[in-house]
């Protein structure tokens, strides 16, 4: 029940960090996408029904921040989950090579549902753009991906150890 109750605090904690503190320090070019690497590794360790809750209040409080396109980060995060949820059954998820493959995979997924999406619904044109900085983007946020999965892994440690604890004082 607390990870619900948190969840939304984490979640704009995390965006803010993402979008304020990595810009400046990557200039805003190339900052990687935290939030994009946490729904991977929600879809990797994490059940249906949290990884999916994560997945959507991310991409809702993604939409909210910084999405012209309503609803693009919510859908485009949801299926990145379910993705990676089914990769997780086929494959050994927890390999530095692997971890930092899939989430560039994943990234350069993500460019290329809003290059489609600008594409239907304004009729523009920008795969140039978007592509200039997304390769570059993608290989930051895959090798920064081993070290910020070891980082969620304790922080869900963490937060699993603290709610056991809360259950046992009822």
């Amino acid at each position: 029940m607390i990870y619900y109750l948190l969840l939304p605090v984490f979640s704009l904690f995390l965006l803010t960090i993402q979008i304020n503190v990595f810009d400046i320090f990557f200039l805003g070019k190339i900052a990687p996408e935290i939030s994009l690497i946490l729904v991977v590794y929600a879809g990797f360790f994490l059940g249906i029904a949290r990884g999916g809750t994560l997945s959507v209040v991310l991409g809702f409080f993604m939409d909210c921040m910084t999405g012209v396109v309503p609803g693009l980060f919510v859908i485009s995060y949801l299926l990145i989950f379910l993705i990676s949820n089914i990769v997780s059954f086929r494959v050994y998820a927890g390999g530095m090579i692997f971890t930092t493959v899939f989430t560039v995979v994943c990234v350069l997924f993500e460019k290329l549902l809003i290059i489609m999406m600008y594409k239907a619904l304004y009729g523009m044109g920008v795969l140039y753009e978007i592509l200039n900085d997304s390769l570059l983007q993608a290989v930051v946020t895959g090798i920064l991906a081993p070290a910020f999965f070891a980082l969620f892994r304790r922080l869900e440690d963490l937060l699993s150890v603290w709610e056991s604890r809360s259950s046992r004082q009822l």
